[in-house]
């Protein structure tokens, strides 16, 4: 069986950054601009739908699948009372736990050949980490980590590493309150060893897989950028998009 790449010490690294990193940390150079470093930040501003209280608890709760080492999972944490985050490889989720119960981690950023530089990433300014809880989960399966409704649930550059799309998209009319809202990012970058080609979805067909029980509200193109070593990047642009629950 092929080893899951999401728990290396490489990912690892790669992703705190790309979640945690403060600019300078994530890429030195003037040439790429800051818009470009805040992907998680300009989704919660630019992507979110209004916050309506509609389970009639008080109470507003959210879930972020494949929510890696935990970005987004804590920027849910500045408008909802509970948030869940889940991810499939344990080591995401072990440092999403310690982000969350230390403030910050040490990072070493990879500068090229065998040389690494430490540095530090630390939880986002108004984050609130005790509202927060990780867990391991499957986002194929979500009726084992996830069994209350939710007023929102998002899966942030997920879809096109599952191996039924299709499958998990199904599951989510029963996890979000009538009036919530569903945030699906994705750079639909389909690649066979994750997911079959019968399943590869287009933004269009995301659409109509949802539309009997959502109805688009935003779209939205958001740019990011992962640092692979100092002088290597991947540029990515996910599409972005907001569904009310009917």
């Amino acid at each position: 069986m092929k080893a899951n790449p999401y728990e290396t010490e490489r990912y690892l690294y790669e992703y705190l950054l790309f979640h945690y990193g403060e600019p300078k940390d994530l890429c030195p150079f003037k040439i790429i601009p800051r818009e470009l470093l805040r992907f998680h930040e300009r989704i919660r501003k630019e992507c979110l739908l209004p916050i309506a209280r509609t389970s009639g608890r008080g109470v507003i709760r959210a879930l972020d699948i494949g929510c890696a080492v935990g970005r987004f999972t804590f920027e849910l944490s500045r408008l909802a009372d509970e948030v869940v985050g889940i991810d499939n490889s344990k080591r995401f989720i072990q440092t999403a736990q310690n982000i969350a119960r230390r403030g910050s981690l040490k990072v070493q950023a990879h500068e090229s050949g065998s040389k690494f530089r430490a540095s530090r990433v630390a939880l986002p300014k108004g984050a609130r980490a005790g509202k927060v809880h990780f867990r391991v989960g499957d986002a194929q399966n979500l009726a084992s980590t996830a069994k209350l409704p939710f007023e929102i649930v998002a899966a942030i550059n997920l879809l096109c590493r599952l191996p039924s799309p299709a499958k998990f998209l199904r599951q989510l009319p029963d996890l979000i309150l009538p009036g919530g809202q569903l945030l699906i990012a994705s750079p639909f970058s389909w690649l066979k060893e994750y997911t079959p080609h019968p399943e590869w979805l287009t933004s269009s067909d995301l659409e109509k897989t949802l539309r009997p029980h959502f109805r688009l509200q935003k779209h939205r193109d958001i740019p990011f950028v992962i640092r692979e070593h100092r002088r290597k990047y991947q540029f990515v642009v996910s599409e972005v998009l907001t569904f009310k629950r009917c």
